[in-house]
């Protein structure tokens, strides 16, 4: 009695096993009818590729300061459009889409640093500090 279920639970775990991890060694193919995220952008979006990945952003303003906004989990450039415009009278403005977040590149693989990480976050928001000077 005890080595069928033993028997059981071993089927039971490798299913389970394959189920959860199944799906991640599946490659995924481009969905068929699909637009690039710049035929997606609103009039005022801007793209730039930094470290090889195509980020969304808008900027609002033409004077320092320099005020950077950082969107939260699930969330996009959109989440600032209600206050871009106020807070571009005390300088200039930049909101982007943080990686895999609104119009910004999904990178499926990389070398090094991975860019989904806090240090990966944090290197993407300096070099495009970087790109604009500040």
């Amino acid at each position: 009695m005890k080595k069928s279920w033993r028997i059981l639970l071993i089927i039971l775990a490798v299913l389970l096993l394959v189920v959860l991890v199944g799906p991640f060694l599946i490659p995924i193919p481009t969905a068929a009818g699909t637009v690039s995220p710049q035929q997606l952008a609103d009039a005022d979006s801007k793209f730039v590729e930094i470290n090889g990945i195509t980020v969304h952003y808008k900027m609002m303003g033409l004077a320092e300061p320099y005020i950077i906004l950082l969107h939260g989990f699930g969330a996009s450039v959109f989440s600032w459009h209600a206050v871009m415009g106020l807070l571009s009278q005390l300088g200039t403005v930049i909101a982007y889409d943080r990686l895999a977040f609104g119009l910004t590149e999904c990178p499926m693989s990389w070398s090094g640093l991975n860019p989904y990480g806090p240090e990966g976050n944090e290197a993407l928001l300096v070099d495009l500090m970087d790109h604009f000077g500040i």
